[in-house]
């Protein structure tokens, strides 16, 4: 039998879906996939072509949708033709900067303006659903099959690429495909639905399905702060240190992001709380801003920037366009041991919270496990030759952690270890960090100067151990000669106990005439941190004790046997050390003992 030429696309793509395809029991299969340009910066077309393959073994009368970024792919635009001229249901949503693109021009004549929506209007909005602007974008990559040739059903793909040639043919992303998850692919066609309706609002903020293996964080979200909100920290507010996949047996983060801005500084302290409790944290990212960096450095979080710039048209850009990251912790959710990736479109920059996005969430082993091998590719190229900009107006940033961190009235009780970083950021409008100047004075005083920076940053670790008052003082400098407004840090150590006075080396009350006698006026000194508290007691017969001065009657016991009355005194400083005292008053038997 003679096949028409759609019927050998099909055919074609049936067979390539055939090696793809999870197994006939599974009820929900992953199938992953990643963009790899390698070390020799080769255009990698693997994504393009899957859903190049996918849109062709869409059958006829099935569902395709789809959402694009940035696009400008030819083959991808004539494949969704094709599907539409065979009688797909084909719809999409593309963010309304492309609408001049000859792509998209084609995709909306061809398909329908109804069917192809491009967002929002010129010059106003390029979201479909967020209402902010500047700046809002329709920012999801998803497309989703209700059936595919080889037989699964409700199918999602999502994906961190944008399909614009050539600049992402030498990124690094990532693509996963889940079909047979009836709630998740419910959950994306409700949104894309959404999306193409132009549902306008500022706080969609929408979790589907809320259980399950696979869950969408989606937005925009609204946020009163962007302290507050922040959908990144929720989801870390889920990451127990305590046990996890590191080589020390605690939680194991590893990050791998396009953009870490100074926006979403909220993450940066996420992260630093998630060190402390003992999970071990690696940041894989391309654009950061220098508070990003320094921040992150401060806490000991390896920061490993990824920029290879345009060399000629032979060696192309080569960054991180992905969006994921891995948790393997335990899951305050169900309180078990769990691995966890996180993908999809969102940036952690400030944009992302505000535009049409979403967040993916995935428990699955076998989809870790891709991942991380994944990741542990992008880690071992790591690199960075970005070439110094023309003009550079703005300072590099600082930040400082300090172990351990004071009581409430900031003193400490042992040495202080300091850690200071500085940084001037990772990209192309940064010049760099010249320095890092450091000074102590007061009761521990010295003097440093670090040159130049180390993986975009510089750190200076310092102990100190003397009692007293110490000031830190700290700024940065970058190449062009913006200097940073120093900053100073107060440490205060106190290690001596304060000194009780007042108690009586010996006593002996005679004679027994019942009578109250004072027999000490207790009080408390301290040169370092100040007294911040001092009792006074005493028992073994009537006593009386007011503020430090303590009182005792002068009788003998029953029987006439002598009398002990114990004394004791406790005084603490503001930093907490303690000191104590004891004394004995005694009404003998006789004059004579």
């Amino acid at each position: 039998m003679r096949l028409s030429r759609p019927s050998l696309i099909l055919a074609a793509a049936l067979c390539a879906l055939a090696a793809a395809a999870p197994p006939a029991s599974a009820a929900i299969g992953y199938h992953t996939l990643f963009q790899d340009p390698g070390t020799s910066r080769t255009a990698d077309l693997s994504l393009d072509n899957r859903v190049v393959t996918l849109i062709n073994a869409t059958p006829a009368h099935e569902q395709l949708r789809f959402t694009f970024r940035d696009f400008n792919s030819r083959p991808i635009a004539d494949a969704l033709i094709a599907a539409h001229l065979r009688e797909v249901d084909v719809r999409g949503v593309i963010d309304g900067d492309e609408r001049t693109q000859q792509t998209v021009i084609d995709l909306v004549r061809v398909i329908g303006a109804d069917r192809v929506v491009v967002c929002g209007a010129p010059g106003f909005f390029n979201s479909c659903i967020a209402n902010v602007d500047p700046p809002s974008l329709m920012h999801n990559k998803f497309f989703t099959f209700s059936r595919l040739a080889d037989g699964r059903e409700q199918v999602v793909l999502q994906t961190s690429k944008n399909f614009l040639s050539p600049s992402q043919l030498t990124y690094y992303n990532d693509m996963v495909e889940i079909d047979g998850d009836g709630p998740l692919y419910q959950a994306y066609d409700k949104y894309f639905a959404d999306l193409q309706a132009q549902v306008r609002t500022d706080d969609y903020d929408v979790t589907a399905p809320d259980d399950g293996p696979n869950t969408i964080f989606i937005s925009p979200r609204f946020q009163a702060t962007r302290d507050v909100d922040d959908t990144i920290v929720d989801r870390m507010d889920e990451i127990d240190c305590s046990e996890g996949g590191s080589a020390s047996g605690r939680g194991l983060i590893r990050v791998a992001n396009m953009a870490f801005r100074s926006e979403r500084a909220v993450i940066v302290g996420k992260l630093g709380e998630l060190h402390r409790a003992g999970c071990e944290i690696d940041v894989i990212a391309t654009n950061l801003d220098g508070d990003i960096v320094a921040g992150l450095a401060s806490e000991g979080i390896r920061v490993r920037p990824f920029f290879l710039r345009r060399l000629s048209a032979a060696q192309p850009q080569v960054i991180v366009h992905s969006k994921f990251w891995l948790v393997d912790a335990i899951s305050t959710r169900t309180g078990r041991r769990t691995k966890v990736v996180y993908a999809g479109s969102s940036n952690w920059r400030g944009d992302q919270q505000r535009s049409d996005d979403l967040l993916l969430r995935m428990v699955d082993d076998g989809v870790y496990d891709a991942y991380a091998g994944y990741w542990e590719k992008i880690r071992d190229r790591a690199a960075s030759d970005q070439a110094t900009p023309a003009s550079d107006a703005k300072p590099p940033v600082s930040a400082l952690t300090r172990r351990p961190a004071p009581n409430a009235a900031g003193w400490n009780r042992d040495d202080v270890a300091l850690r200071i970083a500085a940084s001037d950021g990772h990209n192309v409008s940064n010049s760099g960090l010249r320095s890092l100047h450091v000074e102590m004075t007061g009761a521990q005083s010295g003097t440093w100067d670090l040159a130049g920076e180390q993986d975009a940053s510089r750190v200076a670790e310092l102990v100190v151990t003397a009692e007293g008052e110490t000031t830190v003082s700290y700024f940065a400098e970058d190449r062009f000669g913006n200097r940073e407004a120093p900053q100073a840090h107060t440490v205060r150590i106190d290690r001596t106990p304060p000194r009780i006075a007042g108690l009586p080396p010996a006593c002996t009350l005679w004679p027994p005439n019942g009578r109250m006698v004072t027999v000490a006026q207790v009080t408390a000194s301290d040169e370092g941190s100040g007294v911040a508290s001092l009792t006074a007691d005493a028992t073994g017969g009537d006593v009386t004790v007011d503020g430090g001065t303590i009182a005792v009657r002068a009788e003998k016991a029953e029987r006439g046997r002598a009398r002990t009355y114990a004394l004791t005194a406790r005084a603490t400083d503001v930093a907490g050390n303690v000191a104590e005292g004891a004394a004995e008053c005694v009404v003998p038997h006789s004059q004579g003992g």
